[in-house]
């Protein structure tokens, strides 16, 4: 076992099972067919329900938010029996096989089935899909405090794990522009006729995670995240340098339960930054109509390069700034990205601009955050599955909860709202980086 001390933000270290390289790679595809499937999911799931699978919008709607509500509720359990019960391998063998399983079923192909039995294939594929996503989403977040007790380390590999995700939604966007109509047919002309175009491109997918999860499985040691491996790292790492050192009893209690709540709350702030300009930032390209359809390809992709480049960079940045000043940094560009996007005019620079600024503030404060997870969890690894899907609960609910009522206050009338794109795409991303850094002040002193 290799073991050497170090300075980790001022603070002396012991870094016992440093990460090689190939174990940080194989880590960063165990999360791969999640992250395809889940950008298939916010991308393209209302769009394929209502025009291909002829729903009406609000059965669309009420899908998707009936997967959103199973995703927040099985996070927290399967946050304990990762914790309790079984490998934490195990539990992403299981959660992979039930996304195999119903995932491609959500796009099969069900256009031209009575409307009873649609019902019931949609319900049943999305809650399985759902659940087995959760179990491969706590159960890979869970193995980073298991890999190393560095923190810069565990920065690292959620940096790393980021970028995996941003490559996955690349390759989701690459695939699907090239197997749906590119000849200058719009997304809104895809009809029932269009269904095997979907299932091709769920097939691939879901062959590209296969093998990604096969690897995965074959390539990072399952020793590496064992209770022995951990009870080792426990017995190295200073004590010190847990942030509930020094307290007991009602006011440990107390102070642990409010520190995870605001942390949860600055992943919170992150997902809502992402997520919510993920979903405007092609309507409000599509508003401006600026740069036309090529737009709507090459825009989010310069979004998805800028988020994948910070990923990369932010190891280098955490050793120098420390955990706050990174946030802050990200925050900071989100909500220059806000300013722009609303007082910046419609031009092609400002939107590639902006498409820049979101990639990088969303990539820097989702990455951080998820740091500051890790380091509230300390050399405490055997909760650390536990307090992962309490920070995911709150997001999904919170996420899920923001986007239906922006739908339901949505302006229909163009000639009343001409910019509503625009407003509500600037207000939701200064909105969120405002929250995360009202949460980071409320939490700094607890951070390196």
């Amino acid at each position: 076992m290799e073991k050497t001390i170090k300075m980790e933000n001022g603070v002396f270290v012991t870094e016992t099972n440093r990460v090689f390289m190939s174990t940080k790679l194989a880590y960063a595809l165990g999360h791969i067919f999640n992250d395809l499937a889940a950008a298939m999911w916010f991308s393209y799931t209302l769009i394929y329900l209502q025009k291909v699978a002829l729903m009406e919008p609000i059965m669309a709607g009420t899908l998707l938010l009936l997967g959103q509500i199973v995703d927040a509720f099985t996070t927290p359990i399967f946050g304990f029996l990762v914790d309790r019960y079984c490998k934490k391998k195990i539990w992403h063998i299981i959660g992979s096989i039930l996304v195999t399983l119903s995932f491609p079923m959500i796009f099969g192909g069900f256009a031209n089935s009575p409307s009873s039995i649609i019902t019931f294939f949609y319900i049943m594929s999305i809650v399985i899909f759902q659940i087995g996503w959760a179990a491969v989403q706590i159960s890979h977040l869970s193995m980073i405090p298991s890999l190393t007790s560095s923190l810069l380390g565990r920065t690292e590999l959620t940096a790393i794990r980021y970028s995996a995700q941003v490559s996955a939604a690349v390759v989701v966007f690459i695939v699907t522009w090239i197997v749906l109509p590119n000849n200058g047919e719009s997304m809104v002309l895809l009809d029932e006729k269009d269904d095997y175009k979907f299932r091709n491109i769920v097939i691939v997918i879901t062959g590209i995670g296969l093998t990604a999860t096969t690897f995965f499985h074959i390539f990072l040691k399952g020793n590496l995240l064992e209770n022995d491996n951990q009870s080792q790292n426990k017995m190295n790492i200073e004590e010190s340098t847990w942030l509930l050192d020094g307290l007991s009893g009602p006011r440990r209690s107390w102070f642990a339960t409010s520190i995870l709540l605001r942390v949860a709350m600055l992943y919170v702030a992150s997902r809502l930054f992402i997520t919510l300009a993920t979903v405007y930032l092609p309507l409000y390209i599509e508003e401006t109509a600026v740069g036309g359809k090529q737009a709507l390809a090459t825009v989010p992709l310069v979004s998805y390069l800028s988020s994948f480049v910070a990923a990369l960079l932010l190891k280098y940045m955490n050793r120098s700034c420390g955990t706050k000043i990174c946030y802050l940094t990200g925050a900071l560009i989100g909500i220059l990205s806000a300013a722009i996007t609303e007082f910046g005019g419609s031009h092609g620079i400002i939107t590639y601009s902006i498409a820049i600024l979101i990639g990088a503030g969303s990539s820097i404060t989702m990455v951080t955050a998820l740091s500051v997870t890790a380091e509230i969890i300390g050399p405490r690894t055997e909760r650390s599955a536990l307090v992962y899907s309490i920070v995911t609960f709150l997001d999904k609910v919170v996420t899920g909860l923001v986007v239906v009522l922006i739908e339901r206050w949505r302006c229909h009338q163009q000639e009343l709202c001409p910019n509503y794109n625009r407003d509500t795409l600037a207000i939701v991303c200064a909105s969120s980086m405002l929250l995360g850094l009202v949460t980071l002040i409320s939490v700094s002193r607890c951070l390196t």
